[in-house]
């Protein structure tokens, strides 16, 4: 279905009152669509490839989470009957569950993802807390938990995770945006080894363009090394140019 939308070729969609839509212009305004088209690619990618870059997008060893076991869309965590004390300020006694957006289960850990696309909401504090919080309750597991607020992270989120961290202990807290995730996958620390990885990236990158988010700006390490080692004049003589 992507390549139908990136090549023009999936007609429009009926909506109501006759009115219709083209397929790209409703891919762009669902998050949903994203994540899918995004995250289930990310997931067939082999296991050293996605440990490669689950670790250089959250800066840690994703190595020590064991084998990637399964990935799950919009699972539905209930929350219990009774409501910890603990949690009181974010998850009411109406609550009855937390939807978050991906969870990719490791053999020694859980990645938590909470999507928010470009053009949409952001992200907010009490959303994470109910997802973490309905995860712990409804699985159950003993597994290190990783969350990952990805797009439109508020200016203070590190003092938020800094509440979360007091509440829920032994929770990993990160956040990236989106341009940040491209730049991390069009330019990987070591190149994608297979053919199929490498055409697994490029749909991705596509589904990325999609959103409005582009190429990044190549890397500056190449260029700032040529200058640095150059001898340019100090009078800045060599940006004037002939007379």
């Amino acid at each position: 279905m992507l390549h139908a939308i990136l090549n023009g070729k999936a007609k429009r969609i009926s909506l109501m009152k006759n009115e219709s839509q083209n397929w790209r212009s409703l891919f762009k305004h669902y998050e949903d669509l994203l994540t899918a088209a995004f995250w289930g690619r990310i997931s067939y990618l082999s296991e050293e490839s996605l440990c490669s870059f689950l670790s250089t997008l959250l800066a840690v060893d994703a190595s020590s989470w064991g084998a990637f076991e399964s990935i799950t869309f919009w699972p539905k965590y209930d929350f219990p009957d009774q409501i910890d004390k603990s949690v009181h300020r974010w998850v009411d006694d109406g609550s009855r569950f937390a939807e978050p957006d991906v969870v990719m289960n490791f053999a020694q850990a859980t990645l938590l993802i909470e999507v928010k696309p470009p053009a949409g909401g952001q992200q907010y504090q009490q959303q994470w807390c109910k997802e973490i919080y309905a995860w712990q309750k409804s699985e159950g597991k003993n597994t290190e938990l990783h969350f990952l607020a990805l797009g439109n992270v508020p200016a203070n989120a590190q003092a938020l995770f800094a509440e979360l961290e007091s509440i829920f202990t032994g929770v990993i807290f990160h956040c990236q945006e989106w341009r940040s995730v491209r730049e991390k996958l069009q330019y990987p620390e070591r190149t994608w080894p297979t053919r199929q990885e490498q055409k697994i990236v490029a749909d991705c990158l596509h589904a990325l363009a999609l959103y409005g988010i582009r190429e990044p700006l190549k890397p500056w390490c190449a260029f700032l090394n040529f200058v640095s080692s150059s001898s340019l004049p100090d009078d800045f003589s060599y940006l004037k140019g002939k007379q």
